[in-house]
Formats: C-alpha cells, sequence, structure tokens
C-alpha cells in the first residue's frame, strides 16, 4: 500500500463496500432464517464490521498476488459470512505467518464451542 494511486483506493473502497452489503445480506437472510424480526442498528453494525473484514481479506488478496477476478468473490464471501467467522479465520492466517503459536486446547475450544452454537434453537 505504500504506492497505492487514487484508482487503488477508489477500488479497495469497492471491495470494502461489497464486503458490506454482504454482511448485510447474509445477517438479514440468516435473522429471516430465524424467523427473528431484523433489528437495523445490528445489520448496519454486522455491514460496518464485515467491510471492515472485507478490506483485511482484500488485503490479504493483494499480498498474495490473487487476480481481481478471485479477490472479488473471496472478499464477497468474507462478507457474507460475517465478520465474527471471518476475523477468526484471519486470527490464524495472521497467527501462522507470526510463528505464533496458539494454545494447544485451542483447537478443542474452538469444536466445543461450534457443538454448543449447532445445540442452540
Amino acid at each position: 500500500m505504500e504506492h497505492f494511486s487514487l484508482s487503488d483506493w477508489l477500488t479497495a473502497a469497492a471491495y470494502t463496500l461489497l464486503a458490506a452489503v454482504g454482511g448485510l445480506l447474509g445477517h438479514a437472510m440468516r435473522e429471516h432464517d430465524k424467523g427473528n424480526k431484523l433489528n437495523w442498528l445490528r445489520a448496519m453494525t454486522e455491514a460496518v464490521s464485515s467491510g471492515f473484514v472485507g478490506f483485511l481479506v482484500m488485503l490479504l488478496c493483494l499480498a498474495m498476488g490473487l487476480d481481481p477476478l478471485w479477490t472479488g468473490p473471496i472478499v464477497g464471501l468474507f462478507g457474507w459470512l460475517g465478520a465474527n467467522v471471518t476475523i477468526r479465520m484471519l486470527e490464524r492466517i495472521v497467527y501462522e505467518k507470526l510463528g505464533v503459536k496458539l494454545r494447544a486446547n485451542t483447537d478443542k475450544r474452538v469444536a466445543a464451542a461450534k457443538a454448543h452454537e449447532e445445540d442452540r434453537p
């Protein structure tokens, strides 16, 4: 990003917006599927946080040299998944890149948390 042009910043803004819209739609669909009324404050929070992680995913895609035709769907998908899911995935990538060891029981804790979420109505 040291030499980002105006065009690069506009592209980054477009990817961020794509992730934000994906986050908003994904949240709305999940709430609808649960039979819940949409809370607009929560929905906007989901959109903004998904835009943030979408920007981070875009930066990772740039760092990996991915084609923009791949970056768009990846950013949109991570936006749709939502910030909570995406940030957990990004944490693992960053930890691995930095050589930070997660606690030995992390996989067990993650599996237990997923099982607990699946048990919820």
